[in-house]
């Protein structure tokens, strides 16, 4: 009686190869898009730094610092148009201050590069920039090596 129900069809013995078969290709499928997507979202993101202006202004007694920021922003490609000191020397912390009315994504993308958590907004619709950096003390202090020399 259990051989009447046995599967005995030459088909049936396809049936699992031709399932992970089809789950490989989804899955190749939806990684290849995943990767589309996120190389889509970098060109992006590089497109969108490149047409941020940018100032940078040094709030510390130290000289050169204002240029070292400006160089590393240049790196990530940003287009800092204006170095100077700030109005005085004694800033405690590091500002990027948003000059346009987007949200502070563009001060989000400054301040994610030089990892500064002080973003505030201060508009200004008739400024030709879109961001003000005012380099603290804190920027002058060594940051700690950790796991992989990162800092943190």
């Amino acid at each position: 009686m259990a051989e009447k129900f046995k599967n005995t069809s030459p088909s049936g013995k396809w049936l699992m190869p031709a399932v992970l078969l089809l789950v490989a290709v989804c899955a190749l499928i939806g990684g290849s898009l995943w990767l589309r997507w996120r190389e889509n979202s970098a060109i992006a993101k590089r497109q969108r730094i490149r047409q941020v202006r940018v100032e940078v202004l040094n709030g510390t007694a130290k000289e050169g610092v204002a240029q070292q920021v400006t160089d590393r922003l240049r790196q990530a490609g940003f287009d800092v148009v204006t170095i100077a000191n700030a109005e005085n020397d004694s800033f405690p912390e590091t500002v990027v201050v948003d000059r346009a009315d987007n949200g502070a994504a563009n001060a989000a993308l400054v301040a994610e590069v030089l990892q500064c958590r002080n973003v505030i907004p201060q508009l200004e619709p008739t400024s030709l920039l879109e961001v003000t950096v005012i380099i603290g003390q804190d920027y002058l202090k060594d940051k700690k090596k950790g796991f992989l020399g990162l800092a943190f």
